[in-house]
């Protein structure tokens, strides 16, 4: 499925083919939270992109996989990219922040915190994986959710930019590239659950990060923002 020109993402085109990539989604997210797309070899990549899949390979490796490593790699060899994309919004959950009432703020903003500061341990360990491996990287912010009740929404979105402040200040100080998917995955058919984006996001996103290294790959840059 191809989307169409009034719904292309900025700059979804890249200027030219290059050599093969091998990308590595490294995190749990995509591993665990997207039921729409089959992640089998070749599938996985066609499915993305359908067209292209000459053009990368793709393999996942799990944050847990990295944590139990420890100092010894876990990356594919022959890897050239990283995307690093850790989903947060199971520990927005977690910190009860949607479930108790406005006079437990308190309570909730430092469960959150504890929470954040736990999710940026993590991504900074993702951070430091891919370079000790010299990989191109690229580090997703996490898209907003989708839920119906306006209530919630606008709560989940409040909790959901203390993590993603923590993505751009740990994408920043490392200097790498952001994929900002609040900015891609923002209509209603970019989802197929409140957190879970649909074959269709899915897509957009892979579009998007396909452009990124096309255009990382042209030259040595400092951190910025694709969408």
């Amino acid at each position: 499925m191809s989307l169409p020109p009034n719904r292309q993402p900025s700059g979804a085109s890249p200027r030219g083919y290059g050599p093969a990539r091998h990308v590595v989604l490294l995190g749990d997210a995509l591993l665990e939270a997207y039921s729409s797309i089959d992640k089998s070899p070749g599938r996985f990549e066609e499915d993305l992109l359908p067209g292209s899949r000459d053009q990368w390979q793709i393999s996942v490796v799990s944050a847990a996989e990295v944590e139990r490593a420890r100092s010894r790699s876990v990356l594919p060899k022959g890897a050239t990219h990283a995307i690093i994309f850790i989903e947060g919004n199971h520990a927005i959950e977690q910190s009860g922040l949607l479930q108790n009432p406005a006079d437990a703020s308190g309570p909730t903003l430092e469960r959150l915190s504890l929470a954040a500061d736990e999710f940026e341990r993590t991504l900074a360990q993702l951070i430091h994986a891919a370079q000790s491996a010299h990989l191109t990287i690229m580090v997703c912010t996490m898209f907003a959710p989708n839920y119906k009740d306006a209530l919630r929404q606008r709560m989940a979105c409040a909790a959901l930019a203390v993590f993603n402040d923590r993505v751009t200040k740990r994408a920043a100080e490392a200097r790498v590239a952001v994929i900002d998917l609040r900015l891609i995955c923002s209509d209603a058919e970019d989802y197929d659950a409140p957190t879970r984006l649909s074959k269709f996001g899915l897509q957009k996103a892979a579009n998007v990060i396909r452009y990124a290294m096309f255009e990382l790959d042209a030259g040595t840059r400092r951190s910025e923002v694709f969408f």
